[in-house]
């Protein structure tokens, strides 16, 4: 088959360098634009782009906008028999539709669980012990089409998210490769979603790392492995921004108020939540480095009662 792959996040680099290792003809390699980085605003291209310059594949391309009508001419010249979407952005139909047997995306979750943009995320933040990758035939709808392939695996309730998201692009690369197999069928078999189990995983914002210590311990545990590196927890301490790196929940805890500071030990902060304590191990405080609590406290005058908000 001829394959045109669609994609920019580190992601997604497992399955092309499946596609590019497989017997099928990878066609073109369609990415997003190069983006000022630095502080010198040094144009970078995306991963996948930058990949496939590394390697010699071509053609790159890089449209500003999806519904241009010569980036659909330059799909239609390369004749793709599918084209194949991770991490990358919504296509209009004009596009999704040029492939004769579809265009087909990996999603990071069990759909129709945690559709859209952060399902990685949102699962450890819900604290789950199983996901997985879905391969499914892309239409009009938001991670919606029917399933070709689903791979499932265990999570651990210490993974954080840079860890799952590595796991689960090495699966998406095995599901890749299995899908391309299945799809040389002719009449390959589909499951459709169904959409009353279907739950969502949104865009994170910088507000969803600030921490509420109304929750329990372990939902605050959750956040902090979830949003690694972003959006990241925090919380306020005396008016200054202080990043909470790692931390471990406790059952126990005392009568203090939600945020408050109930023990500071050596090598940790003691902080009262709804249910339960959390454990701070690693800080990084406003302009500063990350650091253990141990080295912290060197410099921090902290006690208890003090409150993190």
């Amino acid at each position: 088959m001829r394959i045109v792959f669609m994609g920019s996040a580190e992601f997604g680099i497992p399955s092309l360098k499946a596609i590019q290792h497989s017997e099928h003809k990878l066609s073109g390699i369609v990415s997003t634009p190069a983006r000022p980085k630095g502080r010198g605003l040094k144009l970078i291209p995306s991963p996948v782009a930058g990949y496939a310059r590394a390697n010699e594949l071509s053609p790159v391309m890089t449209p500003a906008k999806m519904k241009d009508a010569s980036f659909r001419e330059q799909l239609l010249d390369l004749a793709p028999d599918i084209f194949i979407v991770i991490a990358f952005r919504i296509l209009p139909e004009s596009i999704y539709t040029i492939p004769q047997r579809g265009t087909y995306n990996l999603h990071a979750s069990l759909l129709p669980k945690y559709r859209g943009p952060a399902p990685i995320q949102w699962c450890l933040v819900n604290g789950e012990n199983e996901t997985g990758i879905t391969v499914f035939k892309i239409n009009a709808g938001i991670d919606t089409g029917n399933i070709l392939l689903q791979k499932s695996l265990p999570v651990s309730n210490d993974e954080t998210a840079p860890q799952l998201y590595d796991r689960l692009a090495n699966l998406g690369a095995a599901g890749i490769a299995e899908s391309l197999e299945i799809l040389t069928k002719a009449n390959p078999d589909f499951k459709k979603q169904d959409d009353s189990q279907a739950t969502p995983a949104p865009k994170l914002t910088k507000e969803d790392g600030r921490m509420d210590w109304r929750m329990t311990a372990d939902e605050l545990y959750n956040r902090i492995r979830a949003f690694k590196p972003f959006p990241g927890t925090y919380a306020m301490l005396n008016g200054k921004r202080i990043s909470i790196i790692s931390a471990r929940p406790a059952e126990s805890g005392t009568a203090s108020a939600p945020g408050a500071i109930s023990r500071v030990a050596r090598d940790r902060v003691v902080v009262s939540c709804g249910a339960g304590e959390l454990h701070i191990l690693e800080v990084k405080p406003e302009g500063k480095r990350n650091m253990m609590v141990r080295d912290f406290l060197n410099g921090a005058e902290l006690r208890e009662g003090m409150l993190l908000q």
